[in-house]
Formats: structure tokens, sequence, C-alpha cells
């Protein structure tokens, strides 16, 4: 198996974006909250390492959220009723992932109110690591319903007059001070603007350092990803994981080596991640898109590379990810990329995805029958559209790649 260097803050960081794509318009909530967390750690003079971690938190806090109906609760209601199904669900993902496992508790107890946490069997650390990122995150729903109102610059220390309102109940008294004298400066809102925050973030990852990464736990973040992308709709659940499977049965086929099959099975599991910028209401229309909606679509494949090349030593599989709706004939999005442009992997990758789309439930139509579906597949070849001897490969090995596609969505597929 192949080792990868890569900096685990532009991983992290690219995790966050994507998060915040589920908001659609309001796309640096994840950021903002890991600013004044670790902002607030800061002016608390705790260690280099709470700093960090403090922001790290503040970037994964929300990575149980895939649908943007769910993100308008949260930052639309103060205390919502189902606010803590997505951090269990946020903390289950983390906990799958080695890499990111040990923030799981604090993004778990994240909406938990102070009078709750203090019951509960945590550390002091990660009681104070929860509180802080409910408390951090209240502000800027509250900020972000204020100026989708349409108001204005408030004083300074607006913020930290109503979150004192709450201490002792959902806020550890304590904190509630902290934020107070922390944000009470214009400086400390101001650089929550976007040019001036995306620089203050750019300026952490560059702090961060290289480090050897085992395909195994590239490999689990990836599906982390996967799942975050394939949870945002009926429509889509499982699409990611189903797209893999397929991948790789092609990938194994072929006898693709290590490093080849890798970047398949890896590009296969982030295909879809630009997704995540598209409301969910599109992806549940019951009958075709309008060409606005069609634009936006098309936009998704873009954000994916968009996304993924920000991490150095990704830049072969962003590229790859992002081209699974070119087609040979030049006519594809979002590129138009011709047949000389496309490697084996991209054209794998495409056969893959519509594949598994065409076996997979969708708002419009009922899962194809496999018969029905490898016969559009074969006039997509005659069309030009995907590479044949890809299909070719599908077609004799129809059985299992039908059973990969349409797997029991309990079941897991997690085979590297």
């Amino acid at each position: 198996m192949t080792g990868y260097r890569l900096c685990l803050r532009e991983v992290i960081l690219v995790l966050s974006s994507a998060l915040d794509f589920v908001g659609i318009d309001d796309i640096r909530h994840g950021k903002r909250v890991a600013f004044m967390a670790a902002e607030c750690a800061r002016s608390a003079a705790w260690s280099e390492h709470e700093i960090n971690r403090m922001l790290i938190l503040g970037l994964l806090h929300d990575c149980g959220v895939s649908s943007s109906h769910v993100h308008q609760h949260l930052v639309g209601e103060w205390d919502w009723d189902n606010s803590h199904e997505h951090a269990q669900r946020g903390a289950q993902l983390l906990l799958e992932t080695r890499l990111l496992a040990d923030y799981a508790e604090p993004i778990r107890h994240h909406h938990a109110h102070w009078s709750h946490l203090c019951s509960l069997s945590l550390t002091a650390d990660q009681c104070r690591q929860a509180n802080l990122i409910y408390l951090v995150d209240r502000v800027d729903a509250l900020r972000a319903q204020h100026l989708a109102l349409g108001g204005g610059p408030l004083p300074a220390d607006h913020w930290g007059r109503v979150i004192a309102g709450h201490a002792g109940v959902e806020f550890d008294p304590a904190l509630c001070h902290l934020f107070q004298h922390t944000s009470n400066n214009d400086a400390f809102w101001m650089q929550q603007d976007a040019e001036e925050l995306d620089d203050y973030l750019t300026r952490w990852t560059r702090a961060g350092d290289m480090v050897e990464v085992e395909y195994e736990a590239l490999l689990e973040l990836a599906f982390m990803f996967a799942n975050i992308v394939d949870s945002k709709s009926e429509f889509t659940y499982r699409h990611s994981l189903g797209v893999k499977a397929v991948a790789a049965l092609l990938a194994e086929v072929q006898h693709l080596d290590d490093a080849e099959r890798e970047s398949v099975i890896l590009a296969a599991l982030l295909h879809d991640l630009g997704k995540l910028r598209v409301d969910d209401s599109m992806l549940e229309k019951p009958g075709p898109f309008d060409e606005r909606e069609r634009l936006i679509m098309h936009r998704h494949c873009f954000d994916t590379w968009q996304l993924l090349h920000r991490i150095r030593g990704f830049e072969e599989i962003a590229h790859i990810a992002s081209m699974h709706h070119e087609t040979l004939d030049g006519l594809g999005y979002p590129r138009g990329l011709s047949a000389s442009d496309l490697p084996r992997a991209a054209r794998l990758i495409a056969v893959a995805d519509v594949f598994q789309a065409l076996v997979q439930n969708r708002p419009y139509r009922q899962p194809l029958p496999l018969s029905a579906a490898l016969d559009v597949m074969t006039q997509m070849v005659v069309r030009g559209k995907l590479d044949p001897e890809q299909v070719g490969l599908l077609i004799l090995h129809a059985q299992d790649a039908y059973r990969l596609a349409r797997q029991h969505e309990s079941e897991s597929v997690r085979h590297g």
C-alpha cells in the first residue's frame, strides 16, 4: 500500500469548508466558530495544544450536518429540539476515523447545557471544550439571524452581554466571563470578515507539518467525507459508497497497481463532495431541473476539485474526482474535456457513477433493473459518452457490480 505525506491541518480545513457548503449562502460558520473558540482559549492563556484543539473542534463541530434543512434549524433557532442528533452523528463519524477520534466526545456534547454537562462522565477539559464550542456556536447563530434581518454593526460588548444572560444554565459562568473579556473589542469581530478570516486560517494551516499518513487511515477519512455527502438526502444515501464499491471491482479485474487502485478508490469516495453545496430540495425534486438548477448541479464537480486540490499531495485525486461528468465526446462538465484528457481512473469512475445512479432510487424514477441499466450504458458508449473498455468490463462482471451497487443500506462496503 502507498504512503502519503499530507498536512492534517489542510485536510481538516477542507473538511470544514465542505461542511460550510451545507449553509449554501453562509459558508464560513465553522470557521467563525473555530476563530472565536481559539481566541477565547488564547485570551485565557491556555496552552498552544489547547488553543489548536479548540480551533479544530470549531472547524469540525458540525461534521454531523449534511442537510441544508438541518443547518437552517441550527442557525435559525436558539435551542432546536433535535440539535443533539447531529452532534451524536458527528461524534460517531469521528470515532470511526482514527486521525480525528480524539475530538469525538466534545463534539458529541457541543449542544449540551452546562447544567447537564456537569452530570456526565466527562473529564473537566472535555466539559469545558464542549461548552465553549456551544457558546460561540450560539453567538454565531444569533449574529447570523441579526445580519439576515438587515441588522448593522453592534457595540463590541453586545453579544457578550447577551450570553451573560444564559450563564449557569446553558453556559459555564467562567466561560461567559471569558467570552465577554475576549470579544469586547472591535478587532475581534472585524477578524471574522471573510478576507481576514481566510487569512487567519491560511496562516494556521501553513504552520502545520507534513506527516506520513498510511493509506488505511486516509481511507477512513475518505469514508467520513463520503458518509457526510451520502447522508444529505435519502436519494443520495450510500451513493458514494456504492460508486466506490463498483470502482474497486473494476480496478480489481483490471489488475491496476496499488497506486492507481488507491487513487481510484479515494477519488470514488470523494467525487461528490461538492454536492454538499446543492440545496436538499434539488436533490429531492421529482421532476427535471430547470436551467438555473441545472447550472447549480453542474457546479458540484468543480466544487469537488476546488476543495480537494487545496490539500498538498492530493492534486491527482482532486482532478480524477472532479472528472466524473466529463465525457469522451468533449460535451461533459465542468471543463468540457475530450477523450485524450481523461485518464483511465477518471473513465472508470464515470462508469461506476452512472451505473450506481441508474440502479439507485431517485425522486423521479424507481431503480432500473440490471438489464435496463446496461442498455442505457451501452447507448452512452454508442453516443461517445462513456469509455467502451470500462463499460465492457462492467458488463462482464455485471452481476457482481449490481450486487455491490445495490448492497443493503445497513451493510458495510469498507474494503480497500
